[in-house]
């Protein structure tokens, strides 16, 4: 019996495992509130945002001095974009992403708990994994982020390191550096200033630092590809329910590490061509440098992609084994309970025998 409930339980896991790896739609947002002006471009055309606006993966937002644009997901969870800050909503390679991009500027979130999964908030060098939490993100004109935590707990990762953010800390998170947690200190607008008044004189080095972070993520997603190519062939094997287990925790991982790097990506290139427009004008060197950095983003974000069609094809390996396992499961049930019913009409017991059973 205990064999059995063991062995159902894994059954239930495996399963619940699948159903990790089926696409779900995500999470919706629409514009619930703003002030000032704002605008959303999507498929390179911009208008100007109003409220019951629906904003969906890919979108950019972009609000001028002293603006205000609230968002509401449909878990009425909420994000507040600042005046003078730069948005992506979502990745636009992954269908109905609500994962959130700040690529400069200021954002105040405020979040419910959620019974399962979570919400995403990234910036060029960081990722926040948000449950239930209020907490402030911004971000400098050089890439440069930091977070601060009023309420909750929140998960700060990155390329190099991860951090458990508790209430009334913060962590600074430059290019090419870990989280570094501290204790809430100053305004934003003080932080914000001062790394951009920085930039003026250290924009080469800002720009050697972005290279650097770029390299990074290619050298992340080629490391990936080769894992993912010994996943599926994992997955192939798997010929327990223990194997299949095993298989999707690692199909799970690789997926979100895939989705995290490629906002993360995505956003530096975003911010790299701010840079390049805002700094290019004056120094060719800094502009062809950053062109360069950009062009590399590119191809970073196609291996990347490379990446998420890989681990489509192991959820698809995953499906036949998951499905293959469940039909041996099946097919023993019925052996056993076919070999039993066999068994009793071979060895039919005595009517002494089962007056003796019965005493």
């Amino acid at each position: 019996m205990e064999t059995e409930m063991k062995s159902n339980l894994k059954i239930i896991i495996a399963g619940f495992l699948l159903l990790t790896l089926i696409p779900m739609y995500g999470y919706s947002m629409k514009v619930t509130f703003f002030l000032g002006k704002s605008t959303l471009t999507r498929n390179g055309k911009t208008i100007n945002l109003k409220v019951g606006d629906n904003v969906s993966s890919g979108d950019i937002i972009k609000t001028t001095k002293n603006a205000v644009v609230e968002l509401q997901y449909d878990d009425t969870s909420k994000i507040t974009i600042k005046g003078d800050t730069i948005v992506q909503i979502g990745n636009k390679h992954v269908k109905d992403s609500g994962d959130v991009a700040v690529i400069s500027g200021q954002v105040t979130g405020k979040f419910v708990k959620l019974k399962k999964g979570e919400h995403k908030l990234g910036t060029p060098t960081t990722i926040c994994a948000v449950r239930g939490t209020e907490f402030t993100m911004g971000v400098s004109k050089g890439g440069d982020s930091r977070v601060e935590l009023t309420e909750g707990k929140l998960d700060v990762r990155n390329s190099y390191g991860k951090i458990e953010l508790n209430e009334g800390s913060s962590a600074d998170i430059d290019l090419t550096d870990k989280p570094e947690e501290g204790d809430i200190e100053g305004d934003f607008e003080e932080w914000r200033s001062g790394k951009d008044e920085f930039l003026e004189d250290d924009i080469e080095n800002q720009a050697d630092k972005y290279q650097t972070h770029i390299e990074n993520f290619g050298e992340r997603s080629e490391a990936d590809a080769k894992s993912l190519v010994e996943i599926n062939e994992l997955t192939k094997k798997a010929a327990t329910k223990d194997d299949l287990t095993s298989a999707g925790d690692l199909i799970v991982r690789a997926e979100s590490d895939n989705e995290d790097n490629m906002l993360m990506n995505e956003a530096s290139k975003n911010s790299v061509e701010i840079l390049k427009e805002d700094y290019g004008s004056k120094n060719k060197a800094i502009k062809d440098k950053f062109q360069s950095i950009a062009e590399r983003c590119n191809a970073v974000q196609q291996q990347q992609l490379k990446n998420q069609q890989a681990i489509q094809k192991v959820k698809e390996e995953y499906k036949k084994a998951y499905d293959n396992i469940m039909k041996k499961f099946k097919d023993d049930k019925i052996n056993i309970f076919k070999n039993l019913e066999e068994y009793k009409k071979n060895n039919p017991m005595k009517k002494d025998e089962t007056k003796e059973e019965i005493k």
